[in-house]
């Protein structure tokens, strides 16, 4: 690849394995790319905060070495999940293990299954509670769904006596409860009432289950990857068995820490055995070479991955100056629900310095954008020294808040980077590279009037040089991305905090110089000159005569050349991945990759017949018009703004 690339857009890939509800999506190759663009085989790549394990297993297939940090425990279980090999036969053995141990005078599994039971409400055979729902206000089950045997299938109706005499029966301050809580914030903590409303989210049934499985989880005799894979279950069991989802209605995540009006109970012995049963069936790829230790990895360059519960900003203890050629940066988010929850989760699996290091998000009520920037310039901050000379910092994410994109730039922008080259395509989400070099600050008043004027200037740069209606998505990040290489972000963060709210001053004034530039809103969400006197082609159709181009020079595989398109269009000329993908598949079929260098299928000839006599680009437009998410229609059916050539 000739130019170089700042965007590579991978393909987005949905979490998988614990917590994925919470979890951001990682896009398939991107960084396995990166690494390859930017570095050498045996050089040391760290993902700062380690979310998956997306970015240790494409660092090490690339062959180098990779270092995942993150002060969560709980992220790190899911990365490890995704890296290590899955002994069945161990893991069932650890199971049944588990299951058999004694509570009182029976078999775990038998007691616990025994707080589930309920008659089913059809034919009134004992059965399994699969969940019951509950009315918050007047604490009581209203609803029941039991798994029958007789009746073949899932009976739902109202709960009998005998289930609201289990009801009544299970303590609600019993010893699972202080356990629960002590194990999260001690009697002295200052904590400790926060503490106990994220223990009483949990129904006394669901909660005594709980206790029991981590407890005996903590204490089982296994190997560390059979460990991590119960853990891992465990956490699933923690999430769905509180009482935060709703009744009635899906919820793709809670985004409070109230219980809604009504909610679920679900059965949290049924939850493990089928984590432990889905786990089992579902596809793993082969386990990734493990480093012994940092050390091992970071000073004696030993081959592999690992994995350290670690802050950011300390990362300084653990790893050389100097010694990083990349480093993944996709920020965690602000989100006050999940850091709470994984909090209180750590301190019931582990009794670790790890997890006690969780303990402070348990007091932040406010995970506001203002202390996410200030968080992130710390930890960024502390991690460029750890770079090499020629080393980079690639920033990846997608998300549809603008405040992630403003919190990400002002934070890498302060805390000392320079940005190299970026890209953003709505399908996928965010790009930018970035380089270690600190840089001096202005005054309020100055970097306000360069704010404005540099804001304008960008978004007025980028429509004309892409000659289309544009999104806002993409002008946005155009105006970072511009302000970002400028250093006035850096003068911005450094405004003081009595005068101005450095990120909330900047999204502001960014805001107001996008309203008073000289654009107007076109069709749909799209954006446009009101002079469109001076610019360039349709972006449109020069990616397809790129796509054309290439295609005629050498053979390509599918990512490949995907990759090769986006190395021609960096930054505000970053095309839709759907539109790349349109404009590819127009020339080939899926089954005809890789294409070949001249090669002479139907489709191939017909395209190249139409691409010669001007019919192709009408076909063309009309597919782009299918595929782009924000260009109006008419514009991209022959209604092009004309060009200056």
């Amino acid at each position: 690849m000739n130019k170089q690339p700042w965007f590579i857009p991978g393909r987005p890939t949905p979490p998988h394995g614990p917590l994925a509800r919470y979890r951001p999506t990682q896009p398939a190759g991107a960084a396995g790319d990166y690494v390859r663009a930017f570095t050498q085989p045996g050089d040391l790549v760290i993902d700062l905060f380690c979310q998956g394990p997306t970015v240790m297993r494409e660092t090490v297939a690339a062959g180098r070495r990779a270092l995942g940090l993150s002060v969560n425990p709980l992220l790190l279980i899911a990365a490890r999940l995704g890296l290590s090999q899955r002994a069945p036969d161990a893991l069932n053995a650890a199971f049944t293990h588990l299951a058999d141990s004694p509570k009182e005078d029976v078999p775990l599994r038998r007691h616990l299954a025994s707080l589930y039971r309920s008659a089913c409400p059809t034919c009134g055979e004992p059965g399994s509670t699969e969940w019951f729902a509950w009315d918050r206000d007047g604490n009581y089950p209203f609803k029941k769904a039991v798994r029958c045997a007789r009746c073949e299938g899932l009976q739902k109706g109202a709960p009998d006596d005998q289930d609201l005499r289990l009801v009544q029966r299970t303590q609600s301050r019993g010893l699972a409860y202080y356990y629960a809580l002590d194990r999260v914030a001690p009697p002295d903590h200052p904590a400790r009432e926060r503490a106990a409303e994220l223990v009483e989210l949990y129904t006394p049934r669901n909660l005594a289950t709980l206790i029991d499985l981590s407890r005996r989880l903590e204490a089982l005799e296994a190997d560390e990857e059979t460990k991590t894979a119960l853990s891992a279950i465990l956490l699933d069991c923690c999430d769905a068995g509180s009482k935060l989802d709703p009744y009635g209605e899906e919820r793709p995540r809670p985004r409070t820490l109230r219980p809604p009006s009504l909610y679920l109970e679900r059965n949290v012995w049924l939850l493990f055995e089928e984590g432990l049963t889905r786990l089992l069936a579902s596809e793993t790829q082969p386990p990734v070479q493990r480093a012994e230790d940092v050390a091992a990895l970071t000073w004696d360059k030993a081959a592999g991955y690992t994995l350290v519960s670690h802050t950011a900003r300390d990362a300084q203890q653990i790893i050389r100056p100097g010694s990083a050629a990349l480093i993944f940066n996709d920020p965690p988010r602000p989100d006050g629900v999940f850091w709470a929850l994984s909090a209180l989760w750590a301190g019931w699996l582990w009794d670790s310095p790890a997890a006690r290091a969780m303990r402070p998000f348990l007091r932040r009520r406010r995970f506001d954008w203002d202390w996410h920037w200030r968080v992130l310039q710390a930890a960024l901050k502390a991690a460029g020294p750890l770079l090499a000379p020629q080393g980079r910092l690639v920033t990846i994410f997608s998300s549809p808040d603008d405040a992630l994109l403003e919190s990400a730039c002002l934070a890498t922008s302060s805390a000392g980077y320079v940005l190299e080259g970026w890209g953003h395509s709505p399908d996928v989400g965010h790009r930018m590279v970035w380089r270690w070099k600190p840089q001096e600050t202005w005054g309020k008043m100055q970097v306000e009037r360069e704010l404005m004027t540099a804001t304008k200037d960008a978004v007025v740069s980028a429509l004309r040089e892409r000659g289309e209606p544009t999104c806002w998505p993409l002008l946005h990040t155009s105006a970072y991305a511009g302000l970002a290489q400028s250093g006035l972000l850096v003068s911005a963060a450094a405004i003081p905090r009595e005068e101005a709210p450095a990120l909330t001053f900047t999204a502001d004034t960014v805001r107001r110089a996008i309203q008073s530039a000289p654009l107007e809103q076109a069709a749909g969400e799209a954006w446009w000159l009101t002079d469109p006197s001076r610019v360039e082609p349709p972006l449109a159709d020069r990616v397809d005569e790129m796509v054309w181009e290439l295609l005629i020079q050498q053979v390509w595989g599918l990512e490949e050349l995907i990759n090769a398109v986006y190395a021609h269009f960096p930054g505000p000329l970053t095309p839709d991945l759907k539109l790349v993908l349109a404009c590819i598949d127009s020339y080939s079929a899926p089954s005809e990759w890789p294409f070949q260098k001249g090669h002479q299928n139907g489709r191939f000839k017909k395209s190249m017949a139409r691409h010669q006599n001007g019919h192709f680009k009408k076909q063309m437009a009309r597919q782009r018009a299918r595929c782009c998410n924000c260009a109006p229609r008419t514009t991209l059916c022959g209604e092009r703004p004309k060009s200056r050539r």
